[in-house]
Formats: structure tokens, sequence, C-alpha cells
């Protein structure tokens, strides 16, 4: 089962980043995603002091729509190897997000807050890099 397929299995309507019209959408869509798993999170575990800042930054990340990954999708060229590597990045996301939602303690929060923020960072850097259209 490709990248593709797996997140279109687990989030309802993902959309792909080969149709232009909906890249847009999917950036909603997966922030959407791991912002719900960050919220449950917040509720269930209640961290304190520097991890409930960084949990709150990236819940924030995730509300609203990140200009600077909008910009950069609307002039990317997404040939068939980016649109690859983002839906694995994106892929990525969803596994993290699901970890998330499964932390016992703060402790196994925090390491996931770290890797979701890496490839929040990472998925921005590969879009923003690309060749332009």
């Amino acid at each position: 089962m490709s990248d593709l397929e797996q997140l279109q299995a687990r989030i309802p309507g993902y959309a792909d980043y080969a149709d232009e019209d909906a890249r847009h959408q999917v950036d909603k869509q997966i922030r959407a995603y791991l912002g719900e798993a960050l919220a449950a999170a917040r509720n269930r575990l209640k961290p304190t002091g520097h991890l409930s800042d960084q949990l709150e930054g990236l819940i924030l990340r995730c509300e609203f729509s990140d200009q600077r990954v909008i910009r950069a999708a609307d002039h990317a060229r997404f040939d068939p190897p980016l649109v690859d590597h983002v839906h694995a990045l994106d892929l990525a996301l969803a596994n993290v997000a699901d970890r998330i939602r499964e932390a016992k303690t703060v402790e196994e929060l925090a390491g996931e807050l770290d890797e979701a923020a890496r490839l929040l960072d990472e998925r921005f850097g590969a879009i923003s890099e690309a060749p332009q259209s």
C-alpha cells in the first residue's frame, strides 16, 4: 500500500498533492489530524512548564494555515518525487499523531512533540526548496 493510500485510509477525504487544487486542503487535513491528537493529549496528560508551552505552540501551528507552506505550495513544481516525499512526510506526521494519542506519560509525549515539530519543519523545507513551477 502506498503512502497516499495509507493516508487516505486513515484520514477521510485526504486529498493528493498531485492535484494542484487540493494542495491547500491537504495541508489543512494533516494539520487538523495532528492538532486533534495534540489537543487530546493536552486534556489527558495535562503537561506543565516547558512541555505545556511546546504543546501549545504545536497546537497553534496546527490551528492556523501556515502561510509559508501555502506560498511555497503555490509556487513549487510538484513532480512525482516531491509528491511522494511529501506524502511520506505526511504519513510520518500521521504516525506521530497516533503515537501522541497513545502516549501514557508526559515523558512519552515529550519525544513525540519534538518529532512532530521536526517533521512539520522538514515538510515545509521540502516544499519550499522544490523547483518552482
